[in-house]
């Protein structure tokens, strides 16, 4: 299996939450730019529910996944240019994230702030206001948080294999 750019940079995120879970003897103050992540929109259940919409509707086509493999092989995409390459070229993917009623940028905003919510215990206690409460809804919605982020790390899985797998 290909390694894709948008594995390159979940799988050291995936680790980090493994570590901080489990290790917590290594916890220290939560880095600014995770509270940023944390924070950088607000979350929702509107929010996760087109999340979800669009993960589904792009693991079920193989042109969208294809176009994301593509960028992913990139080596100068970046967590914040991600959305951006989609808008610009990703036509069938956007079109996805268009029909769930959500902006690639506003999806990268928010598996970002799950995954930053995730990672630390603390964060609900955090004096940013924004990512307290998207701590403390990540908490409350666990079970949907989880699956949206599965289904992200999934796609990423299997925007990586070629040709893709069929049922």
């Amino acid at each position: 299996m290909k390694n894709t750019r948008l594995r390159s940079f979940a799988y050291p995120l995936v680790c980090a939450i493994v570590a901080f879970l489990f290790v917590p003897g290594l916890r220290a103050e939560t880095p600014a730019d995770q509270i940023k992540a944390a924070g950088a929109i607000p979350l929702t259940s509107d929010l996760l529910d087109k999340m979800d919409k669009s993960i589904k509707a792009l693991s079920a086509d193989d042109a969208a996944k294809t176009e994301l493999s593509a960028i992913g092989k990139d080596p100068n995409m970046t967590p914040e240019s991600w959305a951006a390459a989609i808008s610009s070229k990703c036509p069938k993917a956007a079109e996805h994230f268009k029909t769930a009623g959500i902006t690639p940028d506003d999806f990268a905003k928010g598996i970002f702030a799950i995954m930053a919510c995730a990672m630390s215990e603390d964060m609900a206690k955090s004096t940013d206001k924004n990512a307290a409460a998207n701590a403390t809804f990540v908490a409350a919605n666990k079970e949907k948080a989880e699956a949206i982020f599965g289904g992200f790390m999934m796609l990423g899985e299997n925007a990586s294999s070629s040709p893709a797998a069929t049922p």
